[in-house]
C-alpha cells in the first residue's frame, strides 16, 4: 500500500464524484452458484480482439473467487435497474440478488435478461494495484437491448441520460 497524502486522498474522491460513470453488475458462477457486485470501473479495453476490463475492490467478497473463474459477464445496467444496482451494492440483500430476472445456469456467469447489454467475457489477465484489481476479458458473447438508456452515476446518485 502506498503512504497518500490524506487530503490529496480526500480531493481525488471529490473529484471522482464529478465523473459519471455507467453502473454495471459484474457477475460470475461459482461452484455452480452465481455471484455479482455492482461496479462503475468497467472500460472497453481493445476492439481487435474485442476486450473489456473490470475493476473489483480486493477487500470485496467477490474479489477472490474472481482471480480463479474463467468467465464473468458485465451486465450494463438500463436506466430503468437502479434499484439492481443497489441490490448488488448491499450485502444484506445477497439473497435476493438473482431472484428474477437473471439467466443462470450452473457453469456460465448470470446474465441480467433486460440490461443494456450484457457482455461475457472470458478472463485472460488480472493486475492488483493499490486496493483494486483489474481484471481483462476478452468478450465471447453480447446481448444487447434495443434502447440505449444506461443507468449513470455521478455524486454519489444513479441517474439517467436525457
Amino acid at each position: 500500500m502506498h503512504d497518500s497524502d490524506p487530503a490529496l486522498v480526500d480531493d481525488f474522491r471529490a473529484a471522482m464524484r464529478r465523473v459519471a460513470s455507467t453502473v454495471n453488475v459484474i457477475s460470475i458462477c461459482v461452484d455452480g452458484e452465481p455471484m455479482g457486485i455492482t461496479a462503475t470501473a468497467m472500460s472497453s479495453l481493445s476492439v481487435d480482439p474485442p476486450s473489456l476490463l473490470v475493476c473489483i475492490n480486493r477487500a470485496a467478497a467477490m474479489h477472490a473467487p474472481m482471480e480463479d473463474v474463467t468467465h464473468f459477464t458485465v451486465n450494463v445496467l438500463h436506466r430503468d435497474q437502479a434499484g439492481i444496482a443497489q441490490m448488488f451494492a448491499d450485502r444484506e440483500k445477497h439473497a435476493l440478488r438473482f431472484a428474477s430476472g437473471w439467466e443462470v445456469c450452473t457453469t456460465n456467469p448470470p446474465r441480467l435478461a433486460d440490461a443494456q447489454a450484457a457482455l461475457t467475457c472470458r478472463r485472460i489477465d488480472h493486475h492488483r494495484f493499490g486496493t483494486h484489481s483489474i481484471f481483462i476479458g476478452v468478450v465471447e458473447s453480447i446481448a444487447i437491448r434495443d434502447e440505449v438508456a444506461p443507468l449513470v452515476y455521478l455524486d454519489g446518485d444513479y441517474g439517467g441520460v436525457s
